[in-house]
Order: structure tokens, then sequence, then C-alpha cells
């Protein structure tokens, strides 16, 4: 599904134009949802600089330790950081230049914005192994350790790396992820068109990637378990 709006031109005589907006998973690239927490993200770092320097004065303690400070950390947005927040995301999301955004009629703006509401709630997976792209079908790696090459192992040692990343709204570094590890059947990994695939699977949609971040974490559980299992037959061999 989507939502379509009509914005008005504000330059000359320009008509209004119609704009499509994505409002589930399916429809959205992982490229769009990681310009869209990254205007997020600026903006919470923004208010959490604020909220620092207030807190520093309040207690000078707090900027000599910054285990301390991180722990009093508990930012949240005021109404009007709030509306500069929803304003970028609102331009982004419409491909509203800032400028034009006064000429926008409020409830344009109200059912954009209401989208990240069911966004926000926890993606439910599906348990996808698979998914098809340009034609193709593409295999998540359900085995790291069987078949593997040496440089798969490696990658595998880092899904902590990246698990943690995606956590924090890193969504950018997916892409190359899978570019690495999702692969179609019998295709070995090929250093040389990584680059090339990354820039493909940036279209990747967000339903997709969500699947594909779901697997990496189960497949660091089994990781986490076969490491505690080898580390304790080491101890019994000792």
């Amino acid at each position: 599904m989507s939502l379509t709006i009509s914005i008005k031109g504000v330059i000359g005589n320009k008509p209004p134009r119609e704009v499509t907006i994505p409002t589930e998973w399916k429809d959205m690239s992982v490229e769009y949802w990681g310009e869209m927490t990254q205007i997020v993200k600026k903006h919470f770092d923004k208010a959490k600089k604020s909220d620092k320097k207030n807190k520093e004065k309040e207690n000078p303690i707090l900027s000599d330790d910054d285990t301390l400070a991180y722990l009093a950390d508990k930012t949240e947005l005021n109404k009007f950081q709030t509306m500069q927040l929803n304003r970028d995301l609102f331009c982004y999301m419409a491909d509203v230049p800032t400028g034009e955004i006064d000429f926008v009629d409020i409830e344009s703006i109200n059912k954009v914005i209401s989208i990240l509401d069911d966004l926000v709630e926890e993606y439910k997976p599906k348990g996808m192994k698979s998914f098809e792209f340009e034609g193709d079908t593409y295999h998540f790696p359900s085995e790291f350790l069987r078949k593997n090459t040496y440089g798969d192992f490696i990658e595998a040692t880092q899904l902590e790396m990246y698990i943690e990343k995606m956590q924090n709204g890193r969504f950018d570094v997916l892409p190359e992820q899978m570019a690495i590890l999702c692969r179609r059947a019998n295709e070995e990994y090929d250093e040389d068109i990584i680059e090339e695939k990354t820039e493909k699977f940036k279209s990747l949609k967000m339903d997709i990637v969500w699947e594909f971040g779901f697997f990496l974490t189960q497949q660091n559980k089994k990781l986490a378990k076969l490491s505690h299992m080898y580390s304790e037959k080491d101890k019994v061999v000792a």
C-alpha cells in the first residue's frame, strides 16, 4: 500500500503534483529507510548535546565522567524539536524543499508523519530463507560452518558488529553484508562484484532486510552456542 498526497506548486503557476509515499516495509527500500533513520538520529543527537550542556550546568560531575553522563541520558524531544524533526522527515518523504513546506497543508503533513506510528511497531519475521531480486533468487547463508570458505567464516565472526550497527539505526551497512553473504544457487564469493552488488541491493525492500536482520541474529546465537561448546571441550581436554 501507499499514500498519495497533492503538493501545491509554489513557484510561478506550477500545477499541484501528486506524491506517492510508501506506507509498508515491502514498499520501502533500505536506502530510503536508512536516510530516514539518519534524519531521526541527527535530531536526537542535537537534542542530546543540548541536554548534556544543561545537565553539566546543573551537575558539574557529569562533565568529568562519560559513564555517568551516558547513564543519566534520557533524551526526549520537546515540542519544538519534534516539529523540526517532523518537518525534515516530511520534506524527505514527500520530496519537498524545506523552503516550500510552509505552503503544504497540515492535514497532508499529519497523514505522512502518521505512517511512522505503524512502522515503529516491532517487525514480526516470517522466517524467510531466500528472496527474489531482478529475476534471480538469492539465498540467505543458512549454514556458516558447512561448505564455508575462510572468508565466509571471517564474515560470520563479525555478525555481532553488524547486528549492533543495525540496532543503532545503521542500515547502510546491510546492503554490503547481504551482497557478501546472500548468493544465487552455486554462486561463489567474488570480491570483484561486491561493490556493484551492494549498489543494487540498496534498492532491496525493507521487509527482506528485516528478515535478513532476524536471520543474522539467529545465526549469531548459533555461533555463540558452538563457540561455548568448543571452549567447554577445550577445558575438558586440558
